[in-house]
C-alpha cells in the first residue's frame, strides 16, 4: 500500500492500515535521523519544490525524499505521506515496505559479520511489522468505538501508538490474537485477578511497612482471602496470598515445577477469585480500584524489549529506589508534584531448591504500588502523560487538548499554550531538579511514568510513579548514611554522578520535554522556539534564585551544554542490547533556541 493513501474514516479497515503504516514509518524515520546525526533533514530540491525532506543513506549510497511537514528542535519530525529514492518529476513513489527495507538495510550495516547483518535485520523486520499489526488492531478496535469519557482509566488505555523514538513500539510476543482482545488495555479490557496461596516458609518477600506483609492488609483483595478460607480452612494461617495475573497463572500452571509445588501443598490454587483490574498502559501493570492501589505482575511475554518478570535484581531495585524516596518524600512533595511508592513486592521461593528459585521467583513476583484516590474521581483523575500526547483514530489533535478543553470552564477559549508550559515546568521541572540536586535521586520521569491532573485546563498536580528505573547519586547517598540504615553498599540504585545526571537529562528533558513541547507547537500552529525559550526563562529564573553550588552546575549545564543524550533505541534493539541501550547526543534545544 503507497503511503499517500488518503485516510477514509468511512472504512475503518483500511484506515487502520494505513495508518498504522504511518505511524511506524514516522518512528523508524525519527530513529533513524536522530541516530546517524542528520538532526536537519530539511532540503530544497532544484527540481521539485515540494520535496522539503531528504534522508541520506551512506551505506547504501541511495537517498530518500520527501516532504517535512514540520522540524522538530528534539527530533520529533512530522512528515508528509509521499516518499521517494529519486527527485526527478517522473519519479515513482515508493511504498511502506520499500522504505522499511531501506532504511533497515542502511541500519544493518552496524553489524560487519554478514551473515549476523542479515539474521538481525529480518528480526528487527519481524518485530517492527508486529508492532504495526498489532497497532492496526488497536486503531481499528478504537475507530469502531464510541469516544470514551476521559478518565483515569480511558486515558491509560490511550496508548495506541507507543513510543516515538522506538522502532518497535507495540511488538508483544507472548500474546495470541485472542489474548490480547482478553488482556490488552488498548482494546479497552478488564479481567478478574488469579490467585494463589503460598505455605509460609515459601515466600519471598519485602515491604516498606511490616504490616503490609499482614494477612489482613489492605491491599490483598477479600475475594482472594474468601477463596483462600474456604480451601484451607485451620490452614489458612500457614499460608499467605499471592495476586497473579490470570494469563501468568495459565502459563505458571502448565510447569511441571509448578505442578509439583501443588502437589506438595506448598502452592494452592485459588483460581479465578477476582477482583476485576484493569490493565494499565505498561499491559502487566494493573489497577485494582477496589485496593486503590496498582499491582504490578509478572508476564511470560515481550514487549518491546524485555520479557515482563522481575528478577530478583530487579525487585531489589524497586524496593530500594522506594526506601530512599520515602525518606525524603514528606520534604519533597506538595499538593501539586507527588510521588506514588511501590510499597513491597512477594513472590515464591523454594527453602533449599536453588537451581528452580531464579525463575519460580521472576515468575510469580508480584509488586504493590500506592495509587492516587483521584484515580476513582470524575473531578481532577490523573492521566498518564504519553497518552495525552497522542492522536487517536478520528481525531486531529492530542488528547490532551480535548482534556484541557474538558477542563475549562464551558464557553472558556483556549489556553495560552506558552503559558501553559510555564505553570506545567513549574510543577514538574523545578521540583525534578530540586530533588536530584538535594537528595541525588534523578527520576525516570518519562512520558509513561508521568500523570498530570487538571483544574480549569491549568496543570494542577504532577505524579511521577515506577520508581525502580530511579538512580540514586551515590555520593549524596553516602553523605546521608542511606547505606548504614536504607540499602545496601551494592544497591542497584546507586550510581555515579555523572551517570545519574545523564539519566535524568536524557528522561525529563529529551523523552519528556521534547515530546510535550512538539505536541505543543505543532498541534496550536506555532513554532517550537517559544517553547524552549519559555524552558530557557525558566531555568535562567531558578539560576538567579538558588544559591547551591549543586543547583547552579546543573543548570549551567542544562542551558550551555551543546549536545543532550538521547537513547539509540533503534540500533539498541538491533545489537539487542535492551538491558545496556546505547546513546548519542543531540543538539540540545534549551541553548540553541
Amino acid at each position: 500500500m503507497q503511503l499517500n493513501t488518503k485516510l477514509d474514516s468511512s472504512s475503518p479497515a483500511a484506515d487502520a492500515v494505513v495508518r498504522s503504516q504511518q505511524e511506524s514509518l514516522s518512528r523508524l524515520l525519527n530513529t533513524y535521523l536522530r541516530e546517524n546525526g542528520q538532526h536537519f533533514p530539511g532540503y530544497s530540491s532544484p527540481l521539485r519544490p515540494e520535496l522539503t525532506l531528504k534522508v541520506v543513506l551512506p551505506q547504501l549510497q541511495k537517498t530518500l525524499y520527501g516532504s517535512l511537514r514540520h522540524h522538530s528542535a528534539g527530533g520529533h519530525h512530522v512528515f508528509g505521506d509521499s516518499f521517494f529514492t529519486e527527485e526527478h518529476a517522473h519519479a515513482e513513489e515508493v511504498g511502506f515496505e520499500t522504505i522499511v527495507n531501506l532504511l533497515l538495510d542502511e541500519v544493518s550495516f552496524a553489524e560487519k559479520d554478514p551473515e549476523s547483518r542479515e539474521l538481525k535485520k529480518l528480526e528487527l523486520q519481524t518485530l517492527l511489522l508486529n508492532s504495526t499489526r498489532r497497532m492496526e488492531g488497536y486503531f481499528r478496535h478504537a475507530s469502531q468505538q464510541p469516544l470514551p469519557a476521559l478518565d483515569f482509566r480511558s486515558c491509560e488505555q490511550s496508548l495506541l501508538s507507543g513510543h516515538p523514538f522506538h522502532p518497535t513500539p507495540k511488538s508483544l510476543e507472548g500474546f495470541s490474537e485472542t489474548d490480547s482482545r482478553v488482556y490488552s488495555p488498548e482494546y479497552g479490557t478488564a479481567f478478574s485477578l488469579y490467585g494463589f496461596a503460598v505455605a509460609q516458609d515459601c515466600v519471598v518477600e519485602d515491604w516498606l511497612m511490616d504490616s503490609f506483609s499482614e494477612a489482613d492488609a489492605n491491599w490483598i483483595p477479600e475475594p482472594m482471602k474468601a477463596a483462600a478460607r474456604s480451601k484451607l480452612s485451620d490452614e489458612y494461617a500457614d499460608y499467605v496470598i499471592l495476586p497473579c495475573h490470570p494469563w501468568q497463572a495459565n502459563y505458571l500452571l502448565s510447569l511441571e515445577s509448578v505442578q509439583q509445588l501443588i502437589h506438595n501443598k506448598q502452592l494452592i490454587d485459588l483460581g479465578l477469585t477476582g477482583p476485576t483490574v484493569y490493565p494499565t498502559s505498561s499491559v502487566r501493570t494493573v489497577w485494582s480500584p477496589e485496593q486503590q492501589c496498582f499491582f504490578k505482575l509478572s508476564l511470560h511475554i515481550r514487549i518491546t524489549n524485555f520479557i515482563r518478570e522481575n528478577n530478583y535484581e530487579q525487585l531489589r531495585r524497586t524496593l530500594d529506589a522506594a526506601k530512599v524516596v520515602h525518606a525524603v518524600r514528606e520534604r519533597y512533595t506538595t499538593e501539586q508534584f507527588q510521588l506514588l511508592l511501590e510499597e513491597g513486592y512477594r513472590t515464591v521461593g523454594i527453602p533449599g531448591v536453588s537451581s528452580l528459585n531464579e525463575d519460580l521467583l521472576a515468575s510469580f513476583s508480584m509488586i504493590v504500588r500506592e495509587a492516587p484516590k483521584a484515580c476513582s474521581s470524575s473531578d481532577q483523575p490523573p492521566y498518564v502523560l504519553a497518552s495525552l500526547l497522542e492522536v487517536l483514530p478520528g481525531e486531529e489533535e492530542p488528547l490532551l487538548f480535548r482534556a484541557v478543553r474538558e477542563s475549562l470552564p464551558e464557553g472558556g477559549p483556549d489556553p495560552d499554550w506558552i503559558a501553559w508550559l510555564q505553570r506545567y515546568l513549574q510543577l514538574s521541572m523545578l521540583p525534578i531538579l530540586r530533588l536530584y540536586t538535594e537528595t541525588g535521586i534523578s527520576l525516570e520521569a518519562h512520558v509513561q511514568n508521568a500523570m498530570l491532573s487538571l483544574d480549569k485546563g491549568t496543570p494542577a498536580v504532577f505524579y511521577v510513579r515506577d520508581l525502580e528505573g530511579i538512580s540514586v547519586n551515590e555520593e549524596i547517598a553516602r553523605r546521608e548514611n542511606w547505606m548504614q540504615h536504607l540499602i545496601e553498599e551494592d544497591s542497584p540504585v546507586l550510581y555515579s554522578e555523572a551517570e545519574s545526571r545523564h539519566r535524568l537529562k536524557y528522561y525529563f528533558f529529551v523523552n519528556h520535554l521534547c515530546h510535550l513541547i512538539q505536541r505543543l507547537a505543532f498541534h496550536s500552529g506555532q513554532a517550537e522556539q517559544p517553547f524552549w525559550h519559555t524552558v530557557k526563562l525558566t531555568l535562567e529564573q531558578m539560576k538567579q534564585e538558588s544559591d547551591r553550588s549543586t543547583m547552579q552546575n546543573l543548570l549551567d549545564d542544562l542551558l550551555n551544554s551543546d549536545y543532550l543524550p538521547a537513547k539509540a533505541n533503534l540500533l539498541s534493539r538491533f545489537h539487542k542490547r535492551g538491558e545496556t541501550p546505547l546513546y548519542v547526543n543531540i543538539p540540545n534545544p534549551i541553548k540553541s533556541c
